[in-house]
């Protein structure tokens, strides 16, 4: 009987221990995340923070679900390390489990730029709910709201931001104009000023804007860094064959954590379920 452990508890992953369990119903299964959070839908979370659905309605699997096809959930864990060859998953905390077949469903995350005052409160690398319920918490107070950004996801949270009669201004580059959204495109953040609080920005050209947030949205890398002292073949992204194996037999990775023949990949939700449900699938023949 081999015991196989997840690294990631979102749509990737979920789906995979989903279609393992379809047809092994007893192999030891381990799922673990960084977050506090049961799954929860991350293609939501900008509805979230607009109003339009509640906290509840983002997640989509309980705490029954694991409980009812004997898997094991383990969160708040922060994988800092592999070692292949003893077949350990190390956390931060220097304790580890142990594995037989390993699947790395880690997704991507916001970093926050080299950028002096990037630690400051009211600093925050938009990519998660967490991220979503600080927003959401602070945005009553905020006076003005810097958004670094090129993605859809920026413009979203400039135009959610703006209608809320919040001063929003917008680092990047606009199409068409937003309502309420003032765009600079012809200078960059270059520092966060204030002590502990964010209190405004600094730009190329040396003029300060007053900022009482600042949110950097994009861009998005894969969450590879556990990986790094490893023989795990990475480029962008974790590079996997069409089994979604890496170049360690007993090592698999599907959702935007990943990559194929070095191809760049815009990962949607149920481009991650299907790799999930694929890559379950695989597993249960090995």
């Amino acid at each position: 009987m081999k015991r196989i452990v997840v690294i990631g508890n979102s749509a990737a992953g979920i789906a995979a221990v989903e279609a393992i369990r379809e047809k092994d119903k007893t192999s030891p299964i381990l799922v673990i995340s960084r977050e506090p959070y049961m799954p929860y839908r991350r293609n939501q979370l900008l509805d979230f923070v607009e109003g339009k659905i509640k906290e509840k309605d983002l997640y989509f699997r309980s705490q029954d679900f694991y409980k009812n096809n004997a898997i094991e959930l383990m969160l708040e864990k922060e994988v800092v390390e592999l070692n292949l060859n003893k077949k350990k998953v190390i956390f931060k905390e220097r304790d580890f489990v142990e594995f037989d077949e390993l699947l790395l469903t880690t997704g991507s995350s916001v970093k926050l730029p080299l950028m002096k005052g990037v630690q400051k409160d009211g600093v925050v690398a938009f990519h998660g709910l967490r991220d979503a319920k600080f927003l959401i918490e602070n945005l009553p107070l905020a006076h003005t709201v810097v958004i670094v950004g090129s993605d859809a996801v920026s413009l979203e949270l400039a135009r959610i931001i703006a209608v809320k009669k919040i001063e929003t201004k917008f680092f990047g580059i606009l199409n068409e104009p937003l309502e309420g959204v003032d765009v600079v495109s012809d200078n960059s953040v270059m520092e966060i000023l204030g002590d502990s609080d964010a209190k405004a920005v600094r730009l190329s050209n040396g003029k300060v804007i007053g900022a009482s947030l600042v949110i950097f949205s994009s861009p998005s890398a894969p969450n590879i860094g556990f990986l790094k002292d490893t023989d795990v073949k990475t480029n962008h992204g974790i590079v996997v064959d069409e089994h979604f194996c890496t170049n360690i037999p007993f090592v698999y990775a599907a959702g935007d954590v990943c990559e194929f023949s070095g191809r760049v990949r815009n990962v949607d939700w149920q481009s991650a379920v299907q790799e999930g449900q694929m890559v379950g699938g695989f597993l249960c023949q090995i």
